[in-house]
């Protein structure tokens, strides 16, 4: 079984400091024009479309699957994934408050619907009454929350019909940032990016799916990451994570380039089904 990767040097983006004043950039910019949405990560892979045509293929049900959103940012994906026909349950989430912040303004902006015009004879007695403006109605499509990972325990995103998991749970970018954190665990003590495994695990159902996207970690790097666990290291882990494993399911394909005789790419996405161990 392959053992996790060595460490990343930490670095300002592993930091919600740096990240809570990218977000509040993108609010001032978003409060001039509207149309400005934010970087969408992983853009320059077209990583998002590819994505959502991943789980197109996948045979789930865009009307009853739901989405947990890791890191969100300005809660693209989820956005993506509703303008792609998908509305069952979403919800994203991210430590930074200006994330949220800036997500749930453009959630608004994009659920903004019309009423029905009132009845015109509803009125026609009333002489003095100038033409009402249109009125407007808020639909929410996707949830967006203030959470930390790794400091607030798993069972406060676990509620209603996704008590006992998410059918998706995405990360496009977080796992990322956490890997450069300098950040430990208050439960473990270990570097931020050791304890992200046993963080997620509850938060999928069983046969549920977990798809990280990553512009860091190859794709077998990943697979270390995520499915090889050292022995020390599973002695370590919590006693209900240890009953759940993740296997690899699949992968999103990229353009691949050649440098120096070896091939790869930009960025890796793998997705992994939550699975009981045998020894369960």
């Amino acid at each position: 079984m392959a053992s996790k990767p060595t460490h990343l040097e930490p670095s300002e983006l592993g930091t919600r400091e740096y990240w809570d004043n990218l977000y509040t950039t993108e609010l001032t910019n978003h409060a001039h024009d509207p149309t400005d949405t934010g970087t969408v990560w992983f853009d320059d892979s077209d990583a998002e479309r590819k994505v959502i045509e991943y789980l197109e293929d996948l045979g789930l049900s865009p009307a009853t699957t739901s989405f947990l959103d890791l890191g969100t940012g300005n809660g693209s994906l989820l956005f993506g994934l509703c303008d792609g026909g998908w509305s069952g349950r979403m919800l994203g989430v991210d430590y930074s408050r200006r994330s949220v912040e800036f997500a749930r303004r453009i959630a608004r902006s994009r659920g903004e619907r019309p009423l029905p015009r009132r009845d015109s004879s509803s009125s026609s007695n009333n002489t003095n009454s100038a033409p009402a403006e249109e009125e407007k109605e808020e639909v929410d499509e996707v949830e967006f929350l203030e959470h930390d990972i790794l400091k607030t325990p798993p069972s406060a995103l676990l509620s209603g019909a996704q008590s006992q998991g998410w059918d998706v749970v995405l990360d496009k970018g977080t796992f990322d940032a956490i890997s450069l954190s300098s950040e430990t665990d208050p439960a473990s003590g270990r570097r931020a990016s050791e304890s992200y495994k046993a963080r997620i695990l509850p938060l999928v159902r069983e046969g549920g799916l977990f798809l990280v996207t990553s512009c860091n970690w190859t794709e077998e790097e990943l697979r270390g990451w995520f499915v090889g666990v050292k022995e020390k290291e599973e002695e370590e882990e919590d006693e209900r994570t240890r009953r759940w494993r993740f296997e690899e399911v699949g992968k999103v394909e990229y353009p691949s380039f050649s440098f120096g005789g070896a091939k790869g790419q930009t960025i890796s996405s793998l997705c992994f089904r939550k699975a009981r161990n045998n020894a369960s």
